[in-house]
């Protein structure tokens, strides 16, 4: 019997195709099976383990067992509806049209000194005469899917639709976003109608269930103001409170909950394992954070959900 080279024996998950009988991949992780299945978009996708595969007689070391073609999708037809008449005149419904323009890829963002860089290049020149409003869209995993010049104001003041933000942020199907201005006084400090925007913002993202990451100020030549790094997202006007001290306390807690599953381990084998080395630990901590950021909830509710897909 011919063995395929991708056959490795800590594939546990595999991504199974309904309709042609065929292996896809194979997963160490249950959440990577998952994510590559979501990917393909098919529905006839499932994630099966090496021992369920044996017993339907399709055991993962054949080379025949394995294919790529997802198949042909098969339609259900539908009954044709004719509509005589132009109700276009009689019915007017005004609705949001997103439209991506193609070019170069867009990088992924991890800190607000990132999402900086990029701001720099949208706002370009104008930056330093007018305010401009800008809406920066993200998927789950940080990266950039698109953005959007909001408004232009005059050189002390852009306003901001809150609705049609919110309108363009579920219409392009993003998982977050971003919200910018710039400062073309070079005053980098927030007025309190940017916080007051801010806090508006944020409770309009909480009740469609989309995440505000960040409010980013920026300035032409005096770098810019990230309501994330000061902790404000989280109780605007804090004071005291510096940056890059809202991602140490996130580490520190993330730190302190596997401190936790080093002590009772047997609540929490799979983790445990995996936080022995530098590379798992490294796993563990960025899926936490991912966790957290798409779902909404804490560091020690994450725990037992990564457990439960390792």
């Amino acid at each position: 019997m011919a063995y395929n080279k991708h056959d490795r024996k800590n594939y546990k998950f595999f991504v199974f195709n309904l309709d042609t009988k065929k292996i896809l991949s194979g997963w160490e992780y249950k959440l990577d099976a998952n994510s590559h299945k979501s990917e393909l978009s098919f529905p006839k996708l499932k994630i099966y383990t090496r021992s369920y595969l044996e017993r339907i007689d399709c055991n993962p070391k054949s080379n025949t067992n394995w294919g790529s073609d997802l198949g042909m999708i098969k339609y259900k037809p539908q009954q044709e509806v004719v509509l005589y008449g132009d109700f276009r005149k009689e019915v007017q419904i005004p609705e949001i049209k997103v439209r991506y323009n193609k070019g170069k890829a867009f990088e992924k963002i991890q800190s607000s000194a990132d999402v900086h860089r990029f701001l720099k290049r949208v706002y370009g020149r104008n930056i330093g005469l007018q305010e401009h409003f800008v809406l920066l869209l993200t998927d789950n995993q940080l990266n950039i899917t698109g953005y959007y010049k909001h408004t232009v104001g005059t050189p002390v003041s852009t306003l901001a639709d809150i609705p049609m933000l919110m309108g363009i942020v579920l219409k392009s199907l993003a998982r977050s976003f971003i919200i910018s201005h710039n400062h073309p006084s070079g005053n980098i400090q927030p007025s309190e109608a940017d916080k007051r925007l801010t806090r508006q913002v944020m409770k309009a993202s909480k009740a469609i269930g989309v995440n505000m990451l960040d409010h980013i100020i920026v300035t032409a030549k005096n770098g810019y103001y990230s309501f994330g790094d000061e902790g404000s997202l989280n109780g605007l006007g804090k004071p005291g409170v510096r940056k890059g001290t809202t991602e140490q306390r996130l580490r520190q807690e993330i730190m302190n909950q596997l401190q936790r599953v080093n002590k009772n381990k047997q609540l929490t084998p799979r983790i445990y394992d995996l936080i022995q080395t530098e590379n798992g630990y490294a796993w563990v901590e960025k899926r936490i954070i991912q966790m957290m950021i798409s779902d909404g909830i804490t560091a020690s509710a994450c725990i037992p959900q990564i457990e439960s897909e390792l």
